[in-house]
């Protein structure tokens, strides 16, 4: 049977594609429990697969995990970070993958428009081999009241191994050593604190035999008491005694057969768990085959000698090593691993070279710093200086600054710039992240009875007077792994903010909450990229912004129904793509369960582009209402179901599309048709029927 072709255009559907210039978006493309290498697995291999994709939703830089080869290799995020610059091989994979494999995604996203952020670790590192450290050795030895009290913290008891050589030409061998721990502060503030001490040789490591427990009255000689038991390769739970003499000894009784007769070592660990340090140390060592306290024999042992590497390090690069320090407060306290002294110039001239190296070798072309809050901010202008004046400038320069607190996020940004010149200030933009904005956005979608119009009031820009170009907004990300921190309920909302609100930095949107990967929707992938192309289409750059239900605002409002502590609505003017002038935008986001009807005035003003008659268009079709009108007292209404948004636009002139058919128009069931389309208008959208 023969049919004609007839074709029905309406609007507002479906979305035609449109070239604009763009801000920049970005993809957390990872999160903290992806699929690591020794599951089988290349996480490195899903990304690349997804370049594509990417780009068309409108994301231009995609931030990956630390990419450096870390102490756990396969298992790792990438966090204990190791070599520096070793990628990964087939023999040595990082958790990521391979560096063949970046190099391939690099590659592909090079080809696709879209820039490989590299997550840099400046804190710390982890996984050298052991070697003497007399700077730790001396900070644990020295350690007492007075410094306590000046606000130095102990040496991390994790990060450090007592050494004494037995056999060889030591001496010593086969006898009883009675060990002696106390506090050396004994400070109150230690009192009770657990640790537990384990004994192994090089022939004899750790058992797999149950703890055992210390006796309570186990002061041994100085104390007038018994002492305790020490089993070699078996570990012994004890706590610092706040009674008595304070002294906890034991006694280890060291066989011929425990270790290499050659030369070998007893190697103590006095471990505090959790990581609840206390200051334990060994007041005392004696060694009864000799008659002798050998307590100056013990060698305080740390994992800092990383040589045999590009980037090579040791003791020397890491705190304590003699230059000031407390290992107190968030710049100093060695909380993750091996921390780096930064003023050490070997140490800042070589993760200088490895950012450079990211750049110049791997392709990176944004970078997020890991930990920024726990070291100085005149390293990170040193570096900035220098990859200026290696003409490198970043995208993106994002640091994680783990604070709720605006005015202490935009300080670091502040102090930041002090230390970089005026031509590297102009030529890379360092920022945060919003820690301050994301907890006010998890407060207006998690939390019953907060007034959501306390958004306007935070984060770096609207809390403390901060420069979007020195922001990254967010709502989740892989740091977030209790409820109490994550926006858990309709993250969509937060989204719609921070990618509809400009000028309060740049988005980044997170893996999961994207890609949902527990049910696999596609839900918020199709929200955030329309949300995405209408920021590209009529936000981008917007110069002028109104919170138009603000706390004290002066625009007049009518609610129906809902309220302004449970909504907001903003209008934003000046946007610089193809399909912004004139067109004034205005948000409505609906945190609540209930409808929203509102009566809203717009700003009329002079910097704003709307008047009385105009219309507003639903772009994303969310309201019962298709388009809004301006009207007598410039109040536009505007109706959302419960925990929705919408973005109103104002209209233009729209095209009616040409269409044509190639071929007959005439045809039989089965047949195709292929249409052309010209003259439409690619800010609005349309549907094909």
């Amino acid at each position: 049977m023969l049919k004609t072709l007839k074709i029905v255009v309406a609007l507002f559907l479906f979305s035609i594609e449109f070239a604009a210039a763009q801000q920049k978006f970005i993809l957390q493309g990872w999160y903290w429990d992806f699929p690591k290498t020794y599951q089988g697995a290349y996480w490195s291999d899903t990304i690349n697969l997804k370049a594509k994709e990417l780009k068309m939703g409108g994301f231009t830089d995609v931030w990956l995990p630390p990419l450096s080869l870390a102490n756990t290799g396969a298992y790792s995020n990438g966090y204990d970070i190791r070599d520096l610059f070793n990628l990964g091989s087939s023999a040595y994979k990082t958790g990521f993958g391979t560096r063949l494999k970046v190099d391939a995604l690099v590659a592909n996203f090079n080809a696709n428009g879209l820039r490989v952020m590299s997550d840099m670790v400046y804190n710390h590192r982890d996984g050298g081999l052991l070697e003497t450290n007399d700077a730790v050795g001396g900070w644990i030895k020295n350690y007492n009241l007075t410094k306590h009290n000046n606000g130095d913290q102990p040496y991390p008891s994790d990060r450090v191994t007592m050494v004494i050589p037995v056999g060889g030409n030591t001496g010593r061998g086969a006898a009883h050593y009675y060990f002696k721990i106390r506090s050396a502060s004994q400070s109150p503030d230690y009192f009770n604190k657990s640790y537990s001490i384990l004994a192994t040789t090089n022939k004899v490591g750790k058992k797999n035999l149950p703890n055992r427990t210390e006796s309570a009255i186990n002061g041994g000689g100085d104390c007038a008491q018994p002492h305790d038991t020490l089993k070699i390769g078996v570990t012994t739970n004890a706590t610092i005694d706040n009674s008595g003499c304070g002294i906890d000894e034991f006694e280890l009784v060291l066989d011929s057969l425990d270790f290499f007769a050659a030369g070998d070592n007893i190697y103590i660990s006095l471990y505090n768990p959790n990581g609840d340090y206390a200051d334990q140390y060994i007041y005392g060592l004696w060694d009864a085959g000799n008659s002798l306290d050998i307590k100056d024999s013990v060698r305080y042992q740390t994992k800092t000698k990383f040589g045999g590497l590009r980037g090579q390090m040791n003791k020397l690069n890491f705190k304590p090593n003699g230059n000031p320090t407390c290992l107190c407060g968030d710049w100093d306290s060695p909380l993750f691993y091996f921390d780096y002294d930064q003023f050490v110039p070997a140490t800042r001239d070589t993760l200088i070279e490895w950012t450079k190296w990211m750049w110049s070798n791997v392709g990176a072309r944004s970078f997020r710093v890991d930990a920024v809050k726990h070291f100085s901010p005149v390293f990170i202008g040193s570096l900035l200086n220098s990859l200026h004046n290696s003409s490198m400038h970043p995208s993106v320069f994002v640091g994680e600054f783990f604070d709720y607190n605006p005015t202490v996020l935009k300080g670091w940004t502040d102090n930041v710039k002090s230390n970089m010149t005026l031509a590297a200030q102009a030529s890379i933009k360092p920022a945060v992240f919003d820690f301050s904005l994301q907890g006010a956005l998890r407060d207006a979608c998690d939390a019953f009875g907060y007034d959501t119009r306390n958004v306007f009031n935070s984060g770096i820009v609207d809390g403390a007077n901060g420069n979007a170009e020195n922001a990254v907004t967010f709502v989740n990300n892989h740091d977030f792994r209790i409820a109490a921190q994550a926006v858990d309920n309709d993250r969509i909302l937060a989204y719609a903010y921070i990618l509809t609100n400009n000028k309060v930095g740049t988005p980044c949107v997170y893996y999961t909450d994207y890609y949902d990967t527990l049910t696999h929707s596609k839900t918020n992938v199709n929200r955030i990229n329309k949300l995405i192309d209408i920021n590209n289409k009529f936000i981008n750059n917007s110069a002028n912004r109104e919170y138009l239900n603000r706390f004290a605002t002066p625009f007049t409002s009518n609610y129906l129904s809902g309220s302004p502590a449970n909504s907001l609505i903003y209008q934003l003017s000046g946007g610089t793509s193809g399909c912004a002038s004139g067109r004034d935008v205005v948000v409505a986001i609906n945190f609540s369960g209930n409808l929203l009807k509102v009566d809203q005035q717009v700003n009329t003003g002079a910097a704003f582009n709307l008047a009385v008659g105009d219309t507003l268009i639903d772009m994303l079709g969310n309201s019962a209402f298709p388009y809004a009108i301006v009207n007598a007292n410039a109040q536009i209404y505007m109706q959302l179901p419960g925990r929705t948004y919408s973005v109103w636009v104002k209209g233009g002139l729209t095209k009616s599309p040409n269409i044509s058919a190639m071929g007959f128009t005439t045809f039989c069931d089965g047949d195709s048709v292929q249409l052309n389309v010209s003259n439409a208008n690619g800010c609005y959208p349309y549907q094909w029927q």
